[in-house]
């Protein structure tokens, strides 16, 4: 017996020093094939970087010691205007909508204020770009002038960079600082007044995508190329950027904003569109639960004779119509053989007597006297009236 346990404990120890061999040669076999990266995959912008996308613009501005004030949106007649020097910078410029905001912002600037913004593309702003041309004499560039090539910028240090979006032209006889040239300017200072327009034909190198931190892919080269082209980017931003760094108060005006109701109108549509749904399909489940209208309650009443009518109807439907019939026929007999001293008499003795004491139709009485057990209510009413003017009469 103890040599078959000492067999099975021997076979146990081999099977588990088999089992461990097998982990630690497929554990040193993925160690061997495998080299561990360290790979970082940045997130989606949330909370403010993701509403506003000039929010690392702000952040790097504040750092440089500059006072930045964040806008949702344009209203100069209803809200105390930026103060004298102050730069507005306007992204995107679709919030001018009408020709009073358009001309608000040209009063400010022509009472000192400082103007950035996109060059409008399109029909996005039309009020905007009618105050642009009238004012400034920057219009831009339409149908096939508009296609040109981008031009090329290339500082000091920073590899050659192409600057698109909307080109447009700047007027002869304006006394701006255009670059490259006025009849397809990427880049317009313009004075005016007491204060001044920046115009560029785009905001991209200025907006948070600029400045994100690049993701790792394992490669080195390639990695070291993001991060150049990552450097390159934000050191034109920077020369972008330096206007808005000369001491006074930056607004950055970055996101559509309004009224709340405005907001859901213009971006919220999905919503309501489900809650529209929504109470549509339960108003359509709450009407199979309803029938035809039914008329209100009558009104409670206490007269006597109504309470006496209604008991005398619900007792002629439940068929009780023969024993009142009965009963009042009784009456008229007793009452008969009490007054005339008659005793029983067969129908039509009994009918002709009655009728000679009331003076009443003998063919009614008989009627009355003997109406049959299932009787209309016509002729129920009428054998009932009839056996009490009888009984009256006796």
């Amino acid at each position: 017996m103890s040599v078959a346990v000492h067999a099975v404990r021997r076979r146990n120890v081999l099977i588990g020093i088999a089992l461990l061999a097998t982990i630690g040669l497929l554990g040193a076999l993925f160690l061997a094939t495998h080299e561990r990266v360290r790979v970082e995959v940045p997130t989606p912008p949330t909370a403010e970087a993701r509403a506003n996308p000039l929010h690392a613009l702000a952040l790097g501005l504040r750092a440089a010691g500059q006072e930045v004030v964040l806008k949702g949106h344009v209203d100069l007649g209803r809200s105390p205007p930026p103060a004298r020097g102050t730069l507005v910078l306007l992204y995107p410029e679709a919030q001018v909508e009408t020709d009073d905001d358009a001309w608000a912002l040209l009063d400010w600037v022509d009472r000192g204020g400082r103007l950035v913004l996109p060059m409008p593309s399109g029909a996005a702003a039309p009020s905007l770009s009618t105050m642009l041309a009238d004012a400034f004499g920057v219009e831009a560039l339409r149908g096939a002038a508009a296609d040109i090539d981008c031009a090329r910028l290339r500082l000091p240090g920073v590899r050659t960079e192409d600057i698109c979006g909307t080109p447009f032209r700047v007027q002869k006889g304006v006394d701006a600082a255009v670059w490259p040239t006025r009849a397809a300017a990427r880049f317009a200072r313009v004075g005016y007044g007491e204060g001044e327009l920046l115009v560029l034909s785009d905001l991209r190198p200025l907006e948070n995508i600029s400045l994100y931190r690049m993701p790792t892919t394992g490669d080195a080269d390639i990695d070291d190329g993001n991060v150049r082209n990552r450097d390159a980017v934000t050191r034109l931003m920077a020369q972008l950027a330096s206007p808005l760094l000369d001491g006074d108060a930056v607004w950055l005006i970055s996101h559509r904003g309004g009224s709340l109701a405005a907001l859901l109108w213009r971006e919220g549509w999905p919503f309501l569109a489900g809650v529209a749904l929504a109470l549509l399909a339960w108003l359509f489940y709450a009407t199979q639960r309803l029938g035809p209208p039914v008329p209100s309650p009558r009104a409670p009443r206490r007269a006597l004779m109504e309470h006496i009518d209604a008991a005398g109807q619900f007792a002629f439907r439940n068929d009780h119509g023969a024993s009142l019939h009965a009963a009042l026929r009784d009456a008229v007999l007793e009452r008969l053989a009490q007054r005339h001293a008659l005793a029983r008499l067969d129908e039509d003795a009994l009918a002709q007597a009655l009728a000679d004491r009331s003076r009443l139709p003998r063919e009614a009485i008989a009627a009355a006297l003997s109406l049959p057990p299932r009787a209309t209510p016509e002729a129920f009413r009428e054998a009932v009236a009839t056996l009490n003017a009888v009984l009256q009469r006796l």
